[in-house]
């Protein structure tokens, strides 16, 4: 089985550090590859337009993945860039870590928080959630106040701000912690630390997207398209 993952832009030690974690994530009979899609912004999108300025790239990279004989696209990120947007011109699944982490919070427990980077992500995770179908599910949405790449060369503070506001998350009500930002988890922290410590379960949505994307693609699954009604790409 062959899965393609879409990357954002990174300098070679970035993308070193972020393709090492995609490879923890897979079962070892599984090849996964990389390539990058130049035109995105990776963790500057702050926007709905910046999402939309940036999806056609994603799906003609899905549609060259298709033609080249991968089994399944996963793009890099929990913004889910261009996914949607791809399963429209490609037959093979197409996932986004943001929504499958989302939708496996919501399987677990009835109630749980969301964390991202900082306070201009809120907006746009807001309406994302609601558009998966769990924000009313979301007891709060909360932030580290910190960019993505700044956060490898900061762990103890990450830990630190990560953990604070999950314990705060919890005093409201939350039944498990979502982290929406590859940087924090599982790039930087442990999910499964982190759930040592705060007490409560936190989502890895990178191993779950890696792991449903095996499951899809082995099981034969193709997008709907009453859901997504075929378009093809030049």
């Amino acid at each position: 089985m062959k899965i393609m993952m879409l990357m954002n832009r990174y300098t070679p030690g970035q993308l070193d550090q972020r393709q090492s974690a995609v490879l923890a994530a897979v079962s070892q009979e599984v090849t996964v590859d990389f390539a990058a899609v130049e035109e995105s912004g990776g963790g500057g999108a702050v926007t709905q337009l910046h999402r939309a300025l940036v999806a056609p790239a994603f799906a003609r990279a899905a549609v060259a993945a298709e033609r080249d004989g991968y089994d399944a696209v996963v793009t890099w990120g929990t913004l889910d860039l261009g996914v949607e947007e791809a399963r429209h011109a490609v037959r093979i699944p197409v996932l986004g870590p943001g929504r499958v982490g989302a939708n496996t919070a919501a399987m677990l427990v009835d109630r749980f928080a969301v964390l991202c980077y900082g306070a201009n992500q809120v907006v746009m995770f807001r309406k994302m959630l609601d558009g998966w179908g769990v924000g009313h599910r979301v007891t709060s949405l909360r932030h580290i106040d910190m960019r993505p790449m700044e956060i490898p060369d900061q762990r103890d503070e990450v830990r630190r701000r990560f953990v604070a506001q999950a314990r705060d998350a919890a005093d409201e009500g939350a039944e498990l912690i979502l982290p929406l930002g590859f940087s924090m988890v599982p790039v930087t922290l442990s999910a499964s630390d982190l759930a040592d410590e705060i007490r409560l379960p936190v989502v890895d949505p990178l191993a779950t997207v890696m792991h449903l994307a095996e499951a899809l693609a082995a099981s034969g699954y193709s997008n709907s398209r009453a859901a997504y009604p075929y378009v093809a790409l030049e």
